[in-house]
Formats: structure tokens, sequence, C-alpha cells
């Protein structure tokens, strides 16, 4: 709440959050913003200070109400919501369900072996296809090795226990198996493996592109920049990925059985939209509604909509000093109301105005009932008639 035009008072913002307030009309937790109050006619200044003074004693005088200041409304980055923890992609939540179907394979094996092949080659199937995100290549090679295992103990054949254990080696050359409790049959299948890898000649990937920026990667491990090379691999299955600002993670897996593999990346570009400029309104900014009464005015109400959004309030209630030429004091308020969704335009309504003493010695009483009045109309807020022209109270000086 800003508490006078006067230079001489603090301006500074009061939002009032109505939690709970015990009337029957009131719904839940509600905001009022209160802008700055104008004056009209000859109002000795240290009445307006009398008059703000109270008021905001008043409005803050419930235990229910919180009362808070301008320093303490989130900054221009946004309010909490915009520290919330990225949120995984689906690549990532690939991988998680491809870990817990390694593990559940795991499980499987001493009472199911076919049931731990199929758990199995669901992972691995699952690891390849999220190969752009793919860190930690270990997992995809134990998966590979396993699958080899649950293969032989389900007879599937030695052709296909040979065909995951290349692919395993090839991509991880230091890779083991736990051979306590293993047949003869398999212990020999992958150490015939092992010889053939090391006797085979080595080979190389060559991957192309045309990301800036972008950094290859090969089996988990930083080669370079595009456009990059990886000499000394074993024949077999290979992880190839590119990452760099600006675009998606890039990632397939590969079958290089000849001296030179060419790979051409395509990573997609990330679609950025330009900063979205973001506009904090004061209270200096809607002064001249306040002072004019043309809060109704179509450029006044886009700008009371802008900080009532920003505030994170319902309501805004102007308020306006009177004085007559008796120099008797009035005290009008306007409310207005953050229209719902799909709409834009606001509605603004005059609460009855309240007649004050010459020498403001009635103020408690009629501040209070000022504050009910707004309290209840907050809660069962009239939206089907609104201010269409400027209220009298705000003409003439």
């Amino acid at each position: 709440m800003r508490t006078s035009l006067v230079s001489t008072m603090l301006p500074t913002l009061v939002l009032i959050t109505m939690i709970g307030v015990p009337m029957a009309a009131w719904s839940g937790p509600k905001r009022l913003l209160v802008m700055p109050t104008a004056a009209r006619g000859k109002v000795p200044t240290v009445h307006q200070r009398r008059i703000q003074s109270e008021l905001r004693r008043v409005l803050s005088f419930r235990p229910t109400v919180k009362v808070t200041k301008d320093s303490d409304r989130p900054q221009a980055k946004g309010r909490a919501d915009s520290l919330k923890a990225r949120k995984s992609t689906r690549l990532e939540r690939q991988i998680e369900a491809a870990d817990k179907l390694r593990l559940a394979g795991m499980d499987q094996m001493k009472a199911s072996p076919k049931k731990a092949y199929a758990t199995f080659k669901r992972a691995i199937k699952l690891y390849e296809s999220a190969a752009p995100e793919l860190v930690d290549m270990t997992k995809l090679a134990d998966a590979y090795a396993r699958a080899a295992v649950a293969s032989h103990w389900s007879h599937a054949g030695p052709g296909n226990v040979k065909s995951w254990f290349n692919k395993g080696l090839a991509l991880q050359p230091t890779l083991v198996i736990n051979r306590r409790g293993q047949s003869k049959q398999l212990l020999a299948l992958f150490d015939r493996a092992v010889t053939k890898m090391k006797k085979q000649k080595k080979v190389g990937i060559e991957v192309l592109g045309n990301a800036k920026g972008a950094t290859v990667f090969v089996d988990g491990v930083k080669v370079g920049g595009l456009p990059g090379r990886k000499l000394n691999l074993n024949p077999g299955t290979h992880v190839v990925q590119v990452r760099g600002p600006g675009h998606k993670p890039w990632g397939r897996v590969v079958t290089v059985l000849r001296t030179m593999f060419t790979v051409r990346a395509r990573p997609e570009p990330i679609k950025t939209k330009g900063p979205k400029a973001v506009v904090y309104l004061t209270f200096d900014d809607l002064q001249g509604c306040a002072d004019s009464g043309d809060f109704f005015a179509k450029g006044c109400r886009r700008q009371i909509v802008h900080m009532l959004r920003q505030t994170d309030s319902d309501y805004a209630l102007f308020s306006l000093v009177k004085a007559d030429r008796y120099g008797r004091l009035a005290l009008h308020g306007y409310l207005a109301t953050r229209p719902p969704k799909r709409r834009r335009n606001i509605n603004v309504v005059a609460l009855p105005s309240v007649t004050l003493a010459k020498g403001l010695f009635d103020l408690n009483g009629k501040l209070a009932t000022f504050a009910e009045r707004v309290t209840k109309v907050c809660g069962s807020y009239p939206y089907n008639r609104s201010l269409s022209r400027k209220p009298r109270a705000y003409k003439g000086k």
C-alpha cells in the first residue's frame, strides 16, 4: 500500500493475504492489492497521513491477515516456481527403466534363465534406443554379458552366446564375467571370444557433421570436436554420440567391421525463443490512473491486470479522500478484479463511501467499517456490473 502522494510518505506496497477471514462469503485464500490513494479538494496533508496510517493499521489488524511489503515482492526472474528441479527427459527415464530391467534379470537367473534372457534383451533394447543420452557404457556392456550367460543357460545356442559376448567385448575390451558356478562350455566360449578379439585387426570410426561447437564421444570416451576420429577399436558394436550447445544430444549404436567406418551425425538444433521481456510495474506506473480516476479505461485496465498477475493478487483497491467546501472528508473505495481465464476485461465497482468527521475523531470506527465492506465484497464480487464512466468523486480537484 502506498500511504500517500506526499513525498514524505514511504512508497511501500502492501499485499494483504486473506487467510480464512471468518466471513461466510469469503472463499479460500485471496490477495488484495491496495493501490495508490488520490486526494480531491483541500485535504490537509496531516489528514491524508492520518487516514493512510490508520487504514494500513486497520487492514492488518486481524491475526488472519498477513502484510507483505514491496521489498518482499519477487524479483524479475520470478517466484519460487523458477527454482523447480529440472524434469528428466524421456531418454533419461528410458535408461532408468533399462536399469530396473537389468537388475530384475539378475534376480530371475536362478529361477528361470529363459525369463532372465528375455528381460536382458528388453533392457538392451532400451539402452540402445537411448544412446543419445547414455553416459555409463558399462551398463550396456554388462547387459550384453549377462544376456550371453542367460542365453547359454536357456539353451539358445552357442551362436547367440558368442554374438552377445562379441558385442560386450567390442564395447568394453576389459569386460569380465563371474566364472564361479559357470559351465565349462560357457567359459570356453568366453575365452575364445577374448582371444579372437585380441588377434583381430583394429578398426576406426570417423564422425562427420556440421554442429558448431559439438563434441564427439565414442563408447563414452571424449574424442574431440566435429569432425572427429577414433582409431584402435575392436570390430563390433560401438556407441557414437555428439553433444554440443544449441543442439539436442545425438547418438547411434553402430556395428563396425571394416577398417574405417564413417558416421554422419545430424544433431537436431534446439529451437529457442528469444528472451521474453519481463516488465514489472510499480505504483508510479498506475499513479496517473488513480489521480484521474480513469482506471476503467483500456490502458489502465491492462496495467491493473498486469499488476494483479505480477503480485499474484485477485483484487485491487483504489481509494480516494475527497473534501467538500465545508472541509468534510469522505473516503471512496473502488474495487477492481482480475478477469477470469479467457477474459481480458476487468470489472470495477464503487464501494459505499465513508464520511469522516472534520476532526477525524471517528476515524477508527469508520475505517474499520470500510475494511469490513472491502472484505465482504471480495467474498462475493459482483461480476455482473461495472463502472462505465468516471465516478463523480473523481471529478475536479
